[in-house]
């Protein structure tokens, strides 16, 4: 039974790594064709995205500065997913001029395109998992989405989301550390998380980067995940000043939640 599961698509998506070393080469456009194909063939329902295949090297240094990441330069294949109501927009306007758009918000409708945004994300990194690529996801398109707006001259209601790195993989990472089943898992209600909860994960997390320096090989940070975690999460003045920015661009943007 473990060597069928093994070999299967569900071993296929246990095996899965984020990649953050890359190895430069090139990708043909079939092969990202029939990856894109396959993140096509994700359950949807507004299909309000739309996928920007970045190619050009002078473009791909571009985004590499703005969004401050050199593995983006040694990606096979740079994607950047946009939430994309403009399309979404046409095919309304030509089925009725009465539709959700034009009310003052749409909080179901954003949320939902985030989502079925991002099970096209995923079928796309297992599509290239299958041609044996590695991939990473880096939340610049969001966080730099302004500039990206700026940078590729998108029109209004196309929303930069994440950016996905597809490339020949120049690492083999251990498993990272992830929430146990007991904690992710609730039958018939919902069973609240403690204290000892999050010690044991903060524990088990801890160990588990520990024994590959990962702290310091990807972050340059000498201290625990916990203080890590502590680090980046902080609410400080800035980050809240950068949160309304980034609120009022998307409302700006068309995005009405």
């Amino acid at each position: 039974m473990k060597r069928i599961v093994e070999q299967s698509t569900i071993g296929l998506i246990l095996s899965r790594r984020s990649i953050r070393r890359f190895r430069k080469t090139e990708m043909g456009e079939d092969v990202l064709s029939v990856i894109v194909e396959a993140g096509q063939s994700a359950p949807a329902y507004l299909q309000a995205y739309s996928i920007i295949w970045i190619r050009d090297p002078k473009m791909v240094d571009a985004v590499s500065e703005l969004c401050e990441s050199e593995i983006i330069k040694n990606a096979s294949a740079v994607l950047l997913v946009c939430l994309d109501f403009n399309r979404l927009s046409a095919l309304l306007q030509t089925i009725t001029t009465e539709h959700f758009l034009k009310l003052d918000s749409y909080p179901a409708e954003v949320l939902l395109s985030v989502f079925e945004a991002g099970l096209v994300v995923e079928n796309m990194i297992m599509a290239s998992e299958a041609y044996g690529y590695g991939s990473l996801i880096l939340d610049c398109g969001l966080y730099e989405c302004e500039r990206l707006v700026d940078l590729l001259k998108l029109p209004q209601s196309v929303v930069p989301l994440v950016l996905l790195l597809i490339g020949e993989k120049d690492e083999s990472p251990p498993p990272r550390p992830r929430w146990g089943l007991k904690n992710i898992l609730h039958v018939d209600g919902y069973k609240q998380t403690t204290s000892v909860d999050v010690s044991e994960y903060l524990a088990k997390a801890e160990k588990t980067l520990s024994s590959e320096g990962y702290l310091m090989k990807y972050a340059n940070f000498s201290g625990t995940y916990a203080e890590y975690l502590a680090e980046r999460l902080k609410g400080t003045k800035d980050v809240k000043q950068s949160y309304e920015q980034l609120s009022a661009f998307l409302r700006k943007r068309g995005l009405k939640f």
